[in-house]
């Protein structure tokens, strides 16, 4: 595993060894509505349903760099935290750090290899059960330590920074997927085989088929299921694995590559693979994917 390890993907045992630092913050992005922000499954983080901290309030976009920002800051993180993602399910920590990056809000955010469940699952292998903790209070790195003497305390950090937006860079639209069917664009496929084939519409893990109107696919897409770039354990494959198996898709030739998935979580961490452990930057993903693809008016499908 630790071939994968970059500067913004960690793994269990480097934030078990920070836990107790102020400075470090932890994320638990999750697929509960209504999950309380002072609960967590890792001592001291807090959860936030992923909706309420990445998606607009009430449109199907992204929030302002602002408001990420100051949801952000609400939850214990700024200007001089290191803040881990960590996703339950795992791709739900990369689709932070896409939007992160797609709308302008900088930082060190980084991205906790197998997510909550791998947290567990290490917890459980060094005789810990992991189990529902309270969050503690939300403290400022600058005010950790006491000041002594005359010193007096530090002002609070700033809320983490808003840089240049790279929406255009690595996100895409339908309209730029229409254009790229039958072009030297490599259209990725990031969902599960039943999806692919139009079996599904959502992955077997959901207990309600549901997310678009029609089952296939967008026509040239090839398939590389999320779960591939993933081992038994749901950790990140080790970067020679990885290597082989997009190999196996014939794109090394693609101008761009798209990927897309149902509601863009799983394409998210195709793109963070691509980008952060095998250095290609071609990977766009397209947001609406295949919910919204699959219930557009007119739009091609293959099955």
């Amino acid at each position: 595993m630790g071939d994968v390890l970059t500067s913004r993907v960690v793994d269990a045992e480097w934030l078990r060894t920070r836990l107790s630092d102020p400075g470090v913050i932890v994320i638990e992005v999750t697929n509960t509505p209504g999950a309380e922000s002072d609960r967590s499954t890792i001592a001291g983080a807090r959860t936030v349903y992923w909706k309420d901290l990445l998606w607009h309030h009430s449109r199907r976009e992204f929030p302002a760099a602002s408001v990420l920002v100051d949801r952000l800051h609400a939850l214990g993180a700024d200007a001089e935290s290191t803040v881990i993602f960590a996703g339950e399910p795992t791709q739900f920590a990369a689709y932070a750090i896409w939007v992160a990056a797609a709308v302008g809000v900088g930082g060190d955010l980084r991205y906790l290899d197998g997510g909550v469940p791998a947290w567990r699952a290490a917890e459980a292998a060094n005789g810990t059960v992991s189990s529902d903790c309270a969050a503690a209070p939300i403290e400022r790195a600058a005010d950790a330590a006491e000041p002594t003497g005359d010193a007096q305390a530090s002002e609070s950090p700033e809320p983490l920074p808003e840089v240049a937006p790279r929406h255009e860079e690595i996100v895409v639209g339908r309209d730029e997927v229409r254009a790229a069917l039958g072009s030297s664009v490599a259209i990725l496929d990031l969902r599960s085989p039943q999806e692919y084939s139009g079996l599904r519409v959502s992955p077997l893990t959901e207990p309600i088929d549901h997310g678009a109107e029609r089952a296939g696919r967008i026509p040239g897409a090839r398939s590389l299921p999320a779960q591939d770039l993933l081992d038994a354990r749901g950790l990140l494959r080790p970067v020679s694995e990885l290597r082989e198996r997009v190999a196996e898709l014939g794109i090394d030739g693609a101008e761009q590559i798209i990927a897309y998935c149902r509601l863009s979580h799983r394409a998210a961490l195709g793109w963070l693979v691509f980008t952060d452990l095998l250095d290609d930057h071609r990977v766009r993903v397209y947001d609406g994917s295949w919910t919204e693809w699959g219930s557009l008016v007119g739009a091609p499908i293959e099955d």
